[in-house]
């Protein structure tokens, strides 16, 4: 007599549904000789383009960190799903005209399937057209101008950071915590896309959220100038009680040696709005207390604890040992990138059974989730991502050489980001305070 629950016909029973699983496994995704999805490439080709010379470079050096680190990382583990992803690096150098002319050689001439980078907003404006008319996957990994996402409806090209708005919101929420009575800002930026779009949140923020707030002076300088000795004498002249600047790299550190022993940290509260990217390279010379931001991004290398995250601990450690740096904002925001793209395709390979066209790429990473060091990250139809964010001080610390940030406040991304469909400026006139 057949008995259901009997000991050797349960396990019966479970042999036949684990070998059916195996079955349906097998016939949902199919796999060339090699194990390989169905009609993958011997590898992925993809250009990864960011400063590796010139001023701008140190924003580069720990994005190629960060992208050999992790390509070499995935194909130890298989690349993706058994394709190996092969690297062509570029430089971002030489301005947009020239990054227009190296697209199109990636896409022509090298055949790449996919491109990441970009941390140029003039660079990323300037290649954004290009890549939709090549019908490249484009993957921006840190230019911040809200314009890129706004200007033009997009199809093949995907930001996996937030713009520059969550930056200038995050940064004019903290310093209100920190002077609610200040009454009077300047700012001293960049005369691009980057510095005049950073600039002008910020001031919106800060007239929204402290309506008395009076602007004394609005400084412009060219792409990394390096030299700031009249913006100096006239910030010091002015005496602002918060003084705003988004310059960045070479140009930030610069404007930190020239700066600190004149005095102007002590006279205003600064608030740098990419300022944790310089700290391990200024080291001694950044005073305590100076408002700086990793940019509004998840990760920061002591936030989440890496000693109880499996993931930051292992990217923390991976990077150190390799370029015996700690990862900073450009090493997180690369990790985005990467992780979007890698992403992306597992999940097309997943439901389509077999390597994915890139229109089926575009498909999945218009909705895509996917988790990174430090947080998770949210692609939206506009191909904006969408993440929360942290802003800190400086505090100098004996045991890294270098000042770290302390009084981390972390915001959602709901609080820094615009609604899906709203203009980034337009969200910035109604924001409320928030800490």
């Amino acid at each position: 007599m057949f008995r259901l629950h009997h000991p050797r016909t349960m396990k019966w029973l479970s042999l036949v549904v684990i070998g059916g699983m195996f079955l349906l496994a097998l016939a949902s995704t199919k796999v060339d000789a090699q194990g390989r999805p169905k009609g993958a490439p011997s590898a992925l080709k993809v250009g990864f383009v960011d400063f590796f010379s010139g001023a701008a470079a140190t924003f580069g050096g720990p994005g190629k960190a960060t992208t050999e680190w992790l390509v070499a990382k995935w194909n130890k583990e298989g690349g993706i799903r058994g394709v190996p992803i092969k690297l062509v690096i570029v430089d971002e150098g030489g301005g947009p005209k020239k990054q227009v002319t190296e697209l199109r050689r990636l896409v022509l001439d090298e055949k790449v399937d996919a491109v990441v980078g970009y941390t140029s907003s003039g660079n990323c404006l300037a290649i954004s057209p290009v890549a939709e008319e090549l019908k490249i996957l484009t993957i921006v990994h840190i230019c911040g101008t809200h314009r890129l996402t706004e200007d033009r409806k997009l199809k093949y090209v995907f930001r996996t950071s937030n713009n520059q708005a969550a930056d200038s919101v995050t940064l004019a929420r903290y310093v209100l915590a920190l002077k609610p009575n200040l009454k009077t800002i300047a700012g001293a930026n960049e005369d691009y896309a980057w510095g005049r779009d950073s600039w002008e949140a910020f001031k919106i923020a800060m007239k929204k959220l402290k309506p008395d707030v009076k602007v004394v002076a609005e400084l412009w300088t060219r792409f990394q100038a390096g030299e700031y000795s009249a913006e100096i004498s006239r910030l010091l002249a002015e005496k602002p009680d918060v003084i705003h600047s988004s310059f960045w790299g070479g140009g930030l550190i610069s404007f930190v040696k020239q700066a600190s022993p004149r005095g102007l940290f002590k006279q205003s509260l600064v608030v740098l709005s990419t300022g944790e990217q310089v700290l391990q390279n200024v080291g001694k010379s950044m005073p305590d207390g100076v408002v700086a931001a990793p940019r509004a991004t998840p990760g920061y290398f002591l936030d989440p604890d890496p000693a109880t995250d499996a993931m930051q601990k292992e990217f923390v450690e991976g990077l150190y040992k390799q370029n015996k740096r700690y990862p900073d904002y450009p090493a997180y925001r690369t990790y985005q990138a990467w992780g979007g793209l890698k992403a992306a395709y597992e999940k097309a390979i997943d439901k389509h059974g077999r390597w994915p066209t890139t229109d089926e790429v575009i498909k999945v990473f218009e909705t895509l989730s996917w988790k990174v060091p430090g947080g998770t990250i949210t692609m939206r139809p506009d191909h904006q991502a969408v993440h929360g964010g942290m802003v800190g001080l400086t505090k100098m610390s004996k045991k890294y050489g270098f000042a770290i940030l302390e009084k981390r406040v972390r915001h959602n991304a709901k609080d820094i980001t615009p609604p899906l469909g709203m203009k980034t400026l337009d969200w910035v006139r109604g924001i409320q305070l928030k800490n």
